[in-house]
């Protein structure tokens, strides 16, 4: 028997090719920023990759980049850019500004005077603590660095600030932000106050979760807030719930609570299922998707040529056979 929401009218009417194009561009977009984040890390003479080694490494050439949580993009790049625009769009009272003002004055006032600055301004902010622990990483002093990142990552968990302390922590080994999961085709989809609604009407349909999921998941990328992560977490635990041997809600959830200190457990979760699975291609399409994140770009290539070879008409090969592109 088709689920209830077959029965009734999709909460937002997407054609069938509209919305795989939606969908191709949300995981392009998605690895375009991991990829632009990257660049930003590492264009500074020597890249982030020191944070995970303990004890003094090379100090890195440049300043830290400044990258803040501004309301309306900077005009233009680098930290000049950013400096103004977040002088511009708030209050001279926001914490931002005088983290920009110190990042900015980072070549004069040195890692020692920019520490300084950053230790006047309260403590608190995920904001404060980032830079505080970028300029450790740029000094070459990793210890500090890798304890600040840290403490970051686990008091701002998905939020913006939190996020780049993460993507920095693993730079180059992973790359910047999280792997996305992407639904199969027929999983109903909107905005998130339309699958909320969806799911009020029936709680016991795991697609509709997954459905819930997938819009968190897209307000995730949008604003990097962590509720909206948080969110896609706990509706495709739901949805794992209503179906504990369904693959979509094992393949969520697996990809949606990816830890980036344990991409382990992540695979030991999909790697079983791909035996178990009577068409697998849902977990190997983002199996590879994980080993991308891993900057494994060879092993994750051949398991969407398995992808494409299976299933060549399905929203996973046509998107597999679009990531190949951006790789080869």
């Amino acid at each position: 028997m088709p689920p209830d929401w077959m029965n009734e009218p999709p909460p937002e009417h997407i054609p069938g090719r509209s919305r795989r194009l939606i969908v191709l561009v949300c995981v392009a977009l998605a690895i375009g920023l991991a990829a632009a984040a990257a660049v930003v890390l590492t264009s500074r003479g020597g890249g982030a990759s020191a944070a995970t080694s303990a004890g003094h490494c090379t100090p890195l050439r440049g300043a830290p980049p400044l990258n803040l949580q501004l309301p309306r993009p900077a005009r233009g790049q680098g930290t000049a850019a950013v400096e103004q625009a977040a002088t511009r769009e708030l209050p001279a009272s926001d914490p931002r500004v005088a983290v920009a003002h110190a990042i900015a004055r980072y070549a004069s006032n040195g890692p020692e005077g920019t520490l300084a600055a950053l230790g006047r301004l309260d403590q608190s902010q995920p904001v404060v603590a980032l830079y505080e622990g970028l300029t450790q990483l740029w000094a070459g002093n990793c210890t500090a660095a890798v304890k600040t990142l840290r403490r970051v990552r686990s008091e701002d968990l998905y939020g913006y600030y939190g996020t780049i302390a993460d993507n920095t922590l693993h730079t180059p080994q992973q790359r910047p932000d999280y792997p996305i999961y992407i639904p199969p085709e027929g999983t109903p989809h909107g905005t998130v106050a339309q699958m909320r609604a969806l799911v009020r009407r029936h709680p016991r349909d795991a697609g509709a979760w997954l459905g819930l999921a997938v819009a968190e998941q897209g307000a995730w990328l949008a604003s990097h807030r962590a509720p909206d992560r948080l969110a896609a977490q706990a509706a495709a635990r739901r949805a794992l719930q209503v179906d504990p041997t369904g693959v979509s809600p094992r393949v969520a959830a697996a990809v949606l609570t990816y830890d980036k200190d344990k991409p382990a457990a992540t695979f030991g979760q999909l790697g079983p299922l791909i035996q178990q699975a009577s068409d697998p291609t849902e977990i190997r399409f983002h199996v590879g998707l994980l080993l991308y994140w891993l900057n494994d770009d060879t092993d994750a290539a051949a398991q969407w040529r398995q992808v494409v070879d299976a299933s060549p008409n399905s929203i996973y090969g046509r998107t597999a056979a679009a990531l190949m592109t951006r790789i080869s």
